[in-house]
């Protein structure tokens, strides 16, 4: 191979033959005088492709403008994903007991949130509440446990619906400088 023409020999050949293993089904090798790296054995029944057909291979091998502008589109909305779910487990802030509190909101705490609004639609709890805000044991009053419950569910679909539009955006983008500009 030419020294102007970077590729990678070994990645080329098993992109064309998947079975192929290296060092057993063929060596690539590098002289370090300048012509770059080579097939120096070949042990595949298979004609050895030429140097042509290498680089033919390579280039289609290259991504393209719109699969890096998809693969980055991919990226990107994993990543608000990510972020999502980071600021829903975050907690949220609540002033049901009259003043700002904030309150946890990991896995546990939502499943605990559930299980105690059904506990009260079933009228099985009496007051006080006792819940955890601003990391204190707080009463609560039904009326101001069923708000917290309201505040909590503001909380998930507030960030949830901020996800599909921040989504919505990534999928409308049609540039990579599009796509990176937009952040959680």
């Amino acid at each position: 191979m030419k020294e102007e023409t970077i590729l990678n020999v070994a990645e080329v050949i098993i992109h064309l033959y998947p079975q192929a293993n290296p060092l057993l089904d063929f060596i690539v090798q590098d002289d370090s005088d300048g012509n770059g790296p080579y097939i120096a054995q070949w042990n595949l029944e298979a004609a050895q492709p030429t140097e042509k057909e290498l680089l033919a291979a390579w280039k289609a091998m290259q991504p393209t403008p719109e699969s890096q502008i998809a693969n980055a589109k991919r990226s990107k909305t994993a990543e608000l994903n990510a972020a999502c779910n980071a600021a829903i487990l975050a907690g949220f802030t609540s002033n049901v007991l009259g003043v700002n509190h904030t309150y946890d909101f990991v896995y546990e705490a939502q499943t605990n949130l559930n299980t105690m609004l059904n506990a009260i639609i079933a009228d099985l709890v009496s007051e006080p509440i006792i819940w955890k805000a601003s990391k204190k044991l707080q009463p609560h009053t039904i009326d101001q446990f069923k708000t917290l419950f309201t505040d909590s569910l503001t909380h998930k679909t507030t960030n949830i619906n901020k996800y599909w539009e921040l989504k919505m955006t990534v999928e409308s983008a049609n540039s990579m400088e599009g796509v990176a500009s937009i952040s959680w």
